[in-house]
């Protein structure tokens, strides 16, 4: 399943339709899925507390080792789609800010495990 993230909103939409919101409730079904973001296969992960979806997640599946996150494909095709270049916090951590809240983007320089996350 091919997703989108709303960057006006906070949302990710899943064939279209919103299936989740930065500080929305959304059905326990939709919590853990598998996805395509960006062209890349993920695992989209939402993370609930106290009855509000507080963070959603791109858990990536292929392995890279990149020499920082800004040269990461993760990284580089989000900039393309969105024309926003993420900040480097850390060779391995990037974010991009919203009016919403922020997208952040990691990478485990030892394991390759790349990912992705919305939250305030």
């Amino acid at each position: 399943m091919q997703i989108e993230i709303d960057l006006a909103q906070g949302s990710v939409l899943l064939n279209g339709q919103r299936l989740w919101t930065l500080g929305e409730h959304m059905a326990a079904s939709h919590a853990r899925r598998q996805v395509r973001y960006l062209d890349l296969p993920a695992t989209l992960v939402i993370v609930q507390e106290e009855r509000q979806a507080s963070s959603a997640a791109m858990l990536f599946t292929e392995e890279e080792f990149p020499d920082s996150i800004l040269t990461s494909r993760m990284v580089k095709r989000f900039a393309k789609k969105s024309g926003v270049w993420p900040t480097s916090m850390h060779r391995a951590r990037a974010v991009a800010r919203f009016p919403w809240g922020q997208v952040s983007f990691s990478v485990d320089p030892k394991l390759g495990d790349m990912s992705m996350a919305i939250s305030r």
